[in-house]
């Protein structure tokens, strides 16, 4: 199995299924301050973008592109948009691994120099900052009216009926989610 695909496809799900809770949300709720690592939904979601696209430039091996400033303050449909083409990018990404490419290093420009990580590692290390910022925006939801989304779902058989609608809409196939990392 691919597992970096598998993450990568439930990420672009997760994220599909959060920001469709949140475009419910009045321009007031979704800007305003709660409780988190970052003071709202806006600031989170606006983090979670910046640094998938951080670390996808330095995946891709664009040691220039990671210097441009990522973190914009963005309108929530043009988060959106720009999460959903970034957790597209991811998705390409892991499907072109080979095994042969996980152990391969990377360059990371940091302020204090380049620093190199592995591929594997820092792909698990991007999907649990995902996972942990997601959650605090399902946390600040909780503070409003809208119910959260259920995000702790990885494609069980018994749950599908409960996302088949957004698997459509994502033209997510859960074969594609179970092939094997190519040699």
């Amino acid at each position: 199995m691919n597992y970096f695909l598998a993450q990568a496809l439930n990420n672009q799900w997760a994220n599909h299924r959060l920001l469709n809770a949140c475009a419910q949300l009045s321009e007031a709720e979704y800007v305003a301050h709660r409780t988190g690592f970052f003071p709202s939904i806006q600031a989170t979601l606006c983090h979670i973008l910046e640094v998938d696209r951080y670390y996808l430039t330095a995946l891709e091996g664009d040691r220039d592109g990671q210097i441009k400033d990522f973190s914009e303050v963005l309108p929530f449909a043009q988060l959106m948009q720009s999460q959903a083409q970034t957790d597209q990018r991811l998705v390409a990404y892991c499907e072109s691994l080979r095994e042969k490419d996980l152990a391969r290093c990377v360059d990371l420009v940091r302020v204090d120099g380049v620093v190199r990580e592995r591929i594997d590692r820092l792909l698990l290390h991007l999907f649990e900052h995902q996972i942990h910022h997601r959650g605090q925006v399902h946390g600040m939801l909780s503070g409003t009216d809208l119910k959260p989304p259920q995000l702790d779902e990885f494609f069980l058989d018994c749950d599908r009926r409960f996302r088949q609608n957004e698997e459509r809409a994502l033209q997510l196939d859960e074969e594609h989610v179970w092939r094997n990392l190519p040699a």
